[in-house]
């Protein structure tokens, strides 16, 4: 009897291994040309809710080079996913972290929420992350700083928040850095003049603290720096004469105090706003060099001083902007000389002397405010003709 009851559980064992092995051998064959990159997408769908538009070929019987939104290179990995402005909604799992070759990453414009996965720093060979204009949080992980390749890094319009980590811009490859428009904290990372290869760098809309370190000035081929709206402080870096190529320098509302120390002697700034902060000392007469000027804003500081004659060297400026500072003396006529100037406010300063005629010939003129000065006399005529006008304020 107990040999026969031995008998019954060894077969039993068999049965039990044969039905396993014939179950194993079905999954295997229903993925059986399923790369890892496929496995990992595959996983990668399943926090992501993709529309049916994108999920309709996302399957384990077909090549994943095949898929929607997938891109491959010539050995069939997965070397770029792009699902922007498909209604991708869900989180992105650890998956992300097994695309080992993974050169591409652009999930912007969806409505993917919770937090980057720690395994994303696991994607080494990425060159390019957009996860803009999404609903994610947290804060950014310092794994991104791993990657090492990165060239493009947007993930403004989200809600991250903490503050930005020093490996993050431990990184000479890094040409685009859109990190506007979410709530990050703290400072930014002295690290910053290690991006040597950088020319775009928005923090734009976040509540940044502290100092702009002079390490910036490290950055020499930045064209577009953009800080408006945050709560740094200190004085703008000397460090910043060294950016040769600077187009775009908006530093709006923030509380920056100290004098403009830096010089741009072959000026190729195109728009430069200090707007909002306590700015002092005089406004310097180099800005004359600068004949690609379009906009030029110091408003509400506690610049003094003339307003140099050199502004009517700026042929291309649109928007001058000088009103709520302490500047003095008469305005200028060579103003007169900047004929594509649409708005000229001078308003709540000090200055002195008569309107000076010559701003008749601004033809495209829509707003002047030169109310609460010290200015006399009678204002002249022809400015009323002048049919682009919109508003005008002399006197307070």
């Amino acid at each position: 009897m107990l040999i026969s009851m031995q008998n019954f559980r060894n077969k039993m064992k068999l049965v039990f291994w044969h039905w396993f092995w014939l179950f194993f051998m079905s999954l295997l064959s229903s993925s059986e040309g399923l790369s890892s990159d496929g496995l990992a997408l595959l996983a990668l769908s399943k926090s992501l809710i993709l529309p049916s538009s994108i999920r309709s070929n996302w399957s384990a019987s077909a090549n994943p080079c095949t898929w929607n939104g997938v891109g491959c290179n010539g050995r069939n990995r997965v070397i770029s996913l792009d699902l922007s402005s498909s209604e991708v909604s869900g989180f992105i799992g650890p998956e992300i972290g097994h695309l080992k070759y993974l050169q591409v990453l652009i999930l912007s414009t969806n409505n993917i929420s919770g937090l980057i996965p720690l395994e994303l720093g696991n994607c080494s060979m990425l060159e390019q992350l957009d996860l803009s204009q999404n609903l994610l949080s947290g804060s950014i992980p310092a794994s991104m700083g791993n990657l090492k390749k990165l060239s493009l890094l947007s993930l403004y319009y989200n809600s991250f928040n903490g503050t930005i980590p020093e490996e993050l811009f431990k990184n000479q490859f890094l040409e685009e850095v859109y990190l506007n428009d979410n709530q990050l904290s703290g400072s930014i990372p002295f690290s910053v003049g290690e991006m040597t290869s950088l020319k775009s760098l928005w923090l734009q809309d976040n509540m940044l603290s502290g100092v702009l370190a002079s390490s910036i000035g490290n950055c020499t081929k930045l064209e577009e720096l953009s800080l408006f709206d945050n709560q740094l402080s200190g004085s703008l870096p000397e460090t910043l004469s060294e950016i040769k190529g600077l187009r775009i320098l908006d530093a709006t509302s923030n509380s920056f105090i100290g004098e403009i120390s830096f010089i741009f002697e072959n000026c190729k700034l195109e728009i430069f706003i200090l707007s909002f902060n306590y700015i002092k000392g005089e406004i310097p007469s180099w800005l004359g060099n600068c004949r690609s000027l379009q906009q030029l804003g110091f408003v509400n500081n506690s610049l003094s001083g003339k307003i140099p004659t050199s502004l009517g060297l700026l042929s291309n400026l649109t928007y001058l902007l000088l009103s709520q500072n302490s500047l003095s003396g008469p305005i200028p006529p060579e103003i007169s000389n900047c004929r594509l100037l649409q708005w000229l406010e001078l308003d709540a300063n000090q200055l002195e002397g008569t309107f000076p005629g010559e701003l008749a010939n601004l033809r495209n003129l829509s707003k002047l405010l030169l109310f609460e000065n010290r200015l006399m006399g009678d204002f002249t005529e022809n400015i009323w003709s002048i049919q682009t006008l919109e508003s005008v304020l002399l006197y307070s």
